[in-house]
């Protein structure tokens, strides 16, 4: 371990002399100091706050959305839209506090990117594409709450119990 005042000399730290002699205090202030120079400042951000968004993968293909997260929290989310599909395709959300959150149009074999912040609520993520929308490319989320749900692109599934042979 290296001297206090040799590692002041390097970062050119002068220590102030009280009576001919480098009080033991200011000498680990300094030291202190040094190492907080060396070390770089840290923030700390408040509980809960995070600068980088959550990346939510939104891959589209004919005539669907399959989202890579089912429940959302309030906050800033960065949906990465993948076209896997044969056609243009695109994302619009909807919903609290978001007015023009849509991407460009996506050719086949693409992607693009939509920032967003959510509060809670409701929440539509859909292909603005005319008619793609009522074709199935269609995932209602609702933040701070219960998990996505998804049209079916025309396909409906029913069950029956009770004895009717179905």
């Amino acid at each position: 371990m290296t001297n206090i005042r040799d590692a002041a000399r390097r970062r050119r730290v002068a220590f102030p002399r009280v009576g001919g002699r480098h009080p033991r205090g200011l000498a680990a202030l300094a030291a202190a100091g040094v190492a907080t120079a060396a070390l770089g400042v840290v923030s700390v951000a408040p509980a809960g706050a995070s600068s980088r968004p959550t990346v939510v993968k939104a891959v589209e293909t004919d005539f669907h959305i399959a989202l890579s997260k089912r429940t959302f929290s309030p906050g800033k989310y960065t949906f990465v839209a993948q076209n896997k599909g044969q056609v243009t395709h695109s994302l619009e959300i909807t919903g609290p506090g978001l007015s023009n959150a849509k991407a460009k149009n996506i050719s086949p074999g693409h992607a693009t990117k939509l920032t967003v912040t959510f509060k809670k609520g409701a929440y539509d993520v859909f292909c603005p594409v005319p008619g793609h929308k009522m074709l199935g490319m269609n995932v209602n989320i609702v933040v701070g709450g219960a998990s996505t749900t998804s049209s079916g692109g025309g396909t409906t599934t029913t069950s029956h119990s009770g004895g009717y042979g179905y």
